[in-house]
């Protein structure tokens, strides 16, 4: 029998891992292997862990009690987790096959914080690379896409891609070890599937080496994208600024750098936008807005501005005469009664407002802006909608979104952070007071720090 060493030269060249190790264990030759690898390398594998999705019915529980008879011959604690993928499927919308590797991945990172372990291991290899370089490919890719897979990323370890898969039968079949096949491997319906048993084998007519070609030139194609990634860091540098609510693109200068619209791409890929939107942005007018799952980003006339969804607040009552108000997004508004010779000044801060307690007419409240809202900025004549005002004064989509208005039942009073309305203001007949005050999260900065409007 031929030394099980020799069929891993790559593998067991390299020193074992530093830390604990939990290893992923399908029962697959792959997993298999890599299981009786790592024991043999001499890492610290603290437990195998198995996923039954419950997706092929007697063979998924075929599956589980191979691999815990396997554990116990190894003397190697298992974990095992029960999934109903296709429930969690159906409620998330998500593709089944999308589901298992969400539920799969984050139940490894609980385990491993449970076992204090450093990494867990799986068992890709360079086919599995080369076939993620083939699906990104086809799905339309960037540099980033065609890099295949890491060696290593937030606790996730591939102590075998460097390794074939011929490699590791052979190591299998030299120290006598058995392993499960699964049925759906073989299902070109499958994109995956399809690659493997139908793509592979034609392109490698043409280069009979094409898996580790193709493996070999993601590796490469992971080395240029760091250069990539250094350049750009420092080019977006120059035109992003992060603040607490929101991130800024600044469009000034954007024409002088290389590649401005793959640049403004970058800034918005991690928000879930896509070039679409990036190409979009580049001739929209000044307002045009798009939406993602989670964020919104609107052109101003100088930026890209990218925030989370601003949740919506309807009527709330402000305490009275005095108290404070906590608001969804993390501000808060801040109510005080007083006589007019408690005032000291009138307030000339945006988030602080004094109005005519003599004005006012019945309870406040607070809530988000709607379309249709029209008020009396102070100091003008006749009334404005909300939504002109706020776009004369250069406010994005996000502000809109953001905006807040205080009311009375004649309608609103204040609208928060911009300008009061004319007939709350303070006169010289004024008696009572009420102060509001609009404050910002911890650590929040004005996005657009101005002089009241009134």
């Amino acid at each position: 029998m031929p030394s099980t060493h020799r069929l891993l030269p790559t593998f067991f060249a390299n020193p074992p891992l530093h830390g604990r190790v939990i290893v992923a264990l399908s029962g697959g030759a792959d997993s298999v292997a890599l299981l009786c690898a790592l024991r043999q390398r001499g890492d610290e594998v603290v437990a195998a862990a198995h996923c039954n999705f419950h997706l092929r019915g007697t063979e998924s529980d075929r599956d589980e009690a191979f691999v815990k008879a396997l554990c116990r011959r190894m003397d190697v604690e298992l974990r095992v987790c029960h999934f109903d993928t296709a429930a969690v499927a159906a409620t998330t919308g998500e593709s089944i096959e999308m589901a298992a590797r969400r539920l799969r991945y984050e139940w490894f990172d609980k385990l491993r914080n449970e076992l204090a372990a450093d990494y867990v291991a799986v068992a890709h290899h360079q086919g599995d690379n080369a076939e993620t370089l083939l699906l990104n490919l086809l799905r339309g890719s960037g540099l980033k896409g065609l890099c295949g897979m890491a060696d290593e990323r937030e606790g996730i370890v591939r102590p075998l891609l460097q390794c074939s898969r011929r490699e590791l039968t052979a190591y299998l079949a030299a120290k006598g070890e058995a392993y499960v096949t699964d049925s759906t491997n073989a299902d070109t319906a499958y994109r995956r599937n399809y690659l493997r048993h139908r793509v592979l084998p034609l392109l490698a007519e043409a280069n009979p080496d094409i898996v580790h070609t193709l493996h070999a030139t993601a590796q490469r194609l992971r080395s240029q994208e760091a250069i990539y990634r250094y350049g750009l860091d420092r080019l977006l540098a120059r035109h992003v600024v992060k603040l607490a609510d929101r991130s800024r693109f600044s469009l000034e200068g954007l024409a002088e750098d290389p590649s401005p619209q793959t640049l403004l791409y970058e800034f918005l890929a991690p928000y879930g936008f896509g070039a679409d939107v990036a190409a979009s942005l580049f001739t929209d007018r000044v307002g045009a807005w798009y939406a993602a799952k989670d964020y919104l980003c609107t052109r101003t006339h100088s930026a890209i501005e990218v925030a989370p969804h601003p949740p919506h607040l309807a009527s709330v009552a402000l305490p009275w005469p005095q108290g404070e108000l906590s608001l969804p997004d993390g501000r808060s508004l801040k109510c005080t009664l007083l006589s007019r010779e408690q005032l000291d000044a009138i307030p000339r801060d945006r988030y602080e407002v004094a109005l005519d307690c003599a004005a006012l007419h019945g309870p406040l409240v607070v809530r988000s802006a709607e379309a249709s809202d029209r008020f009396t900025p102070f100091g003008m004549k006749g009334s404005k909608l909300v939504s002109d005002y706020l776009t004369d004064r250069h406010r994005s989509r996000i502000d809109k979104l953001k905006a807040l208005v205080v009311e009375d039942r004649q309608g609103i009073v204040w609208l928060a952070g911009e300008t009061i309305d004319e007939r709350a203001a303070i006169t010289p007949t004024t008696r009572q007071v009420v102060r509001l005050t609009l404050t910002l999260p911890s650590g929040v900065a004005d996005s657009h720090p101005a002089p009241s409007a009134g």
